[in-house]
């Protein structure tokens, strides 16, 4: 069996297969179709000259009569002629249709890859303007890996603007493991309300004006222990340290501030889709802190 199909395989390829890689003479097909009729037609010519001398129905040689009675008597084998022609010229218009999809495909091909590297570079960039314009420590891209994770379909051969359909799924889930990690930190370590007065001036212009100050009772939720806020997604950090119970709003608002950043990107088509989703996951994720029972 494995032989019957190595030739099956030979055949099919090497014989019975247009190959738009090779010029027309060097494919097998081209040569077949014109030379195995060429041999059928020669062999046919032998054959019916043969029966007509042997039964003397035709002497060739230069006279009207020979030519009259060549015209009669060979007129199928000629018109056989055009068949190895029909066949040649039909392969030509394969071979010529099959090398024109090839060279539009690679043109595709060659287009996907300058758009892509292009798009990459743009991101690259935009990344690079981000890092200046937020020195800070606590912020910190990998453009490489994160778009990765933002254009997780886009390739070489394969080359799209649409952000990752799982984007806000993983932020979200993110969220939601931040937000647990300082659930469970402030019940294990608690939270410390203080109470402050501050001083407010009075507006009044009077000459009694250091007699009439007004204080005012501030209370700040003190974390008793320091919590680290990190919030992690593939090419992306943001972190900082927690004092209070309202400095983790104040974090994820900066986190959510940085991913709109990131997003706002000239190379993303549907922005303003994950803009609103984002939108709407910061307000799920504040409504989340405020529901917290941290005290």
């Amino acid at each position: 069996m494995g032989i019957v199909k190595k030739v099956s395989k030979w055949l099919v390829s090497d014989w019975f297969k247009v190959q738009e890689d090779k010029a027309l003479h060097e494919n097998r097909l081209f040569w077949l179709v014109v030379l195995a009729p060429l041999l059928f037609i020669a062999w046919f010519f032998y054959r019916l000259t043969e029966e007509l001398i042997t039964k003397g129905l035709y002497n060739p040689h230069v006279s009207a009569e020979s030519l009259a009675g060549f015209v009669s008597y060979y007129a199928f084998p000629i018109a056989l002629l055009t068949v190895p022609l029909t066949l040649a010229v039909m392969i030509n218009r394969f071979h010529s249709s099959k090398q024109k999809a090839k060279s539009n495909h690679l043109v595709e091909q060659n287009n996907s890859s300058n758009n892509f590297f292009n798009h990459y570079k743009y991101f690259v960039e935009h990344c690079e303007a981000l890092k200046k314009r937020h020195p800070e420590d606590s912020f910190n891209l990998s453009p490489e890996r994160l778009y990765k994770i933002l254009f997780p379909s886009s390739s070489v051969s394969n080359f799209t603007t649409e952000l990752n359909s799982n984007f806000i799924k993983d932020v979200s889930a993110k969220f939601n493991s931040v937000i647990e990690s300082y659930s469970e930190h402030v019940e294990e370590y608690h939270i410390a309300v203080i109470t402050t007065a501050s001083n407010v001036d009075d507006d009044d212009d009077d000459d009694d004006y250091h007699d009439h100050d007004h204080y005012e009772v501030i209370e700040v939720n003190r974390l008793n222990k320091t919590f680290y806020y990190s919030f992690y997604l593939d090419g992306f950090l943001y972190k900082s340290t927690l004092y209070v119970h309202e400095d983790l709003e104040k974090s994820i608002i900066s986190t959510f501030t940085f991913l709109y950043s990131i997003i706002c990107f000239n190379g993303v088509s549907d922005y303003q889709k994950y803009r609103q989703s984002l939108d709407e996951l910061l307000k799920e994720t504040i409504k989340q802190i405020e529901e917290l029972d941290v005290l």
